[in-house]
Parts: C-alpha cells; structure tokens; sequence
C-alpha cells in the first residue's frame, strides 16, 4: 500500500468515527458496522425505534477529494442488501445511504446522497 493510499484510509476511518461520534452526540443509537469484504454491509448503522418497530439506516461513509455520488448510492444500495440479508430484516424496515463528507464543512453538514424512490420510498414501477 502506497502513503497516499494508506492516509486516504486513514483518512476515510476517521470520518466514520467523527460521524459516528457525531451522531451518538445528538442522540441517535448508532454502531460501526465490521468490515466484511465482498458482503461488506456499511460502515455505520442507526437504530430508530424499539421492539418489532425498529428502523435501520444503513450508512457507507465517504471522504474523498473526489465525489462520485453515483457509485456511493450503489455501494449503499449494494451493502442494505447484504445488512438485510445477514439479519434476516424486512427491507422496508432498513435504508440505505451514502454520508459524504464536505469539504471545509463540520460532519453534520455533510451531504446525504440517495435516490429520489428510495428517498420517497416509491415502488420500482414508479
């Protein structure tokens, strides 16, 4: 691994750990996701609710000089499903998105990228 490729790491780790922090800091129940290879599920997860009516956002974070807001949503959409799988969840109770940090901003200030359906939560025909 190359210095540069080893401080983009470094770098992309730390915000997922700023993120996370951030999040715990405003009140959310959110958890750093393990690495998994290909059936990686995301970096981070929030918990919403309690009981049989939980809600999960399922969250790949992103730092890098370049945005490739097309490949996050793919990455995202990709490890929901492995998340889904691997828990035996309800997709309709789990989304996915792709937190992507913005330059010169604070981590709450950073861009959420999905997709209008999934946003929406509209069907595939729509």
């Amino acid at each position: 691994m190359t210095s540069k490729q080893k401080a983009a790491r470094q770098r992309g780790a730390r915000f997922e750990i700023d993120l996370l922090n951030a999040l715990r800091e405003v009140g959310l129940d959110a958890e750093r996701l393990r690495l998994a290879g290909v059936d990686d599920e995301g970096d981070l997860v929030v918990r919403e609710g309690s009981g049989g009516e939980v809600l999960y956002t399922v969250i790949e974070a992103k730092a890098e000089k370049e945005m490739n807001f097309s490949g996050y949503v793919a990455e995202a959409q990709k490890e929901r499903e492995h998340f889904i799988r691997r828990r035996g969840l309800n997709p309709s109770f789990v989304d996915g998105i792709a937190v992507v940090k913005r330059p010169g901003k604070s981590i709450l200030d950073a861009y959420v990228v999905t997709t209008v359906r999934d946003y929406f939560i509209l069907e595939a025909d729509s």
